[in-house]
């Protein structure tokens, strides 16, 4: 995968805080870089993936920790959404709604990750499974196992520590899905488990 960052440094985006920091007294601000495209766009762009889509990731990423930066109690709104899920996501939504902005799209996106953000830094916990792996912040490790544990999927401690335990809870998880039963922590899985 590509990394977004050069993209958006070399793109001359700059983007400004939120609302909150950013704005007038009528709550109006300067929108700059991806957040005019419309949706067909955007889905174009992501089919060819061109310098374009990657240039809307990178857009998407700063837009993101502008948010975490300026936002009350907010350290990230992604708890554990990856930025292809994101893109995704966004993707989903533009098809059915070609002429909506992204800007909307994103803020819209946002407004529903917000509730379940993460308040307070977490560290990272590296998850390895064969050639599969991933990072999620403690706290998310938490999450799982209480989401788990409402469903009597788990039955252990709550402790934030990616144990056996945990992995089992996750297949068993993934079985009630009809997944594939890996235990592995996937964005799909994850999704229907903390998001649903």
């Amino acid at each position: 995968m590509r990394v977004f960052l050069p993209c958006l440094l070399l793109s001359g985006i700059v983007l400004h805080a939120l609302p909150l920091r950013a704005a007038d007294d009528t709550g109006q601000f300067a929108m700059k870089g991806a957040g005019f495209l419309p949706c067909k766009v955007y889905v174009l762009e992501r089919e060819k993936r061109s310098n374009i889509y990657y240039m809307i990731g990178g857009w998407l990423e700063g837009y993101l920790s502008a948010h975490n930066k300026y936002s009350k109690e907010t350290f990230d709104v992604t708890s554990f959404e990856s930025l292809e899920l994101l893109l995704r996501i966004m993707e989903n939504h533009c098809k059915s709604n070609p002429g909506d902005r992204l800007y909307g799209v994103i803020s819209a996106m946002i407004g529903k990750l917000d509730p379940k953000r993460l308040k307070n830094s977490s560290n990272r916990v590296e998850i390895k499974d064969g050639d599969r792996k991933t990072a999620l912040y403690r706290e998310t490790i938490r999450r799982i196992q209480e989401a788990l544990k409402q469903r009597g999927l788990y039955k252990s401690e709550i402790d934030g520590k990616f144990t056996d335990r945990t992995k089992s809870a996750i297949i068993a998880f993934q079985s009630d899905l009809e997944y594939e039963m890996t235990g592995f922590p996937d964005q799909t899985t994850l999704w229907r488990l903390l998001r649903k």
